[in-house]
């Protein structure tokens, strides 16, 4: 049975998949949500979300965030949602790149926890496409 996933960002809603199965990555690990689950609510960490229906695979790598799931729909909210289908893998290492240089080069510590930060999610974007098939 099919349900609704509505991934949303501060942008609005960036995608809505219908899935049998929606994967997520937590703080115990991951949690896989069927249809006519509990209602819950549970706190999403970096990593990749995977949507599976009629046993095609979908994967959206994410920042952390919150999912919510009742009466067969879930959203799930998060700062930053990618299909991984559409990571732009040159445009990563660059990006990663210059969270290194920055990380490198700064005596500031809230500077440096910054850049640490928004490596683990460029690093989280190179990893998906490395592990779905973009290279």
């Amino acid at each position: 049975m099919l349900f609704k996933v509505d991934l949303i960002t501060y942008r609005g809603v960036y995608r809505t998949v219908e899935t049998e199965k929606l994967n997520v990555p937590t703080s115990e690990g991951r949690r896989t949500i069927l249809s006519n689950h509990m209602p819950i609510m549970i706190p999403i960490t970096v990593g990749v979300i995977e949507t599976a229906n009629k046993n095609e695979l979908s994967h959206y790598a994410i920042n952390s965030g919150v999912l919510y799931f009742e009466n067969n729909v879930a959203e799930i909210v998060a700062d930053s949602i990618v299909d991984v289908a559409e990571i732009d893998v040159e445009l990563a290492r660059r990006e990663k790149k210059k969270y290194e240089d920055r990380i490198a080069e700064s005596r500031n510590e809230n500077e440096i926890n910054r850049a640490k930060q928004r490596m683990e999610i460029v690093e989280n974007l190179l990893r998906a496409a490395e592990k779905y098939g973009k290279q």
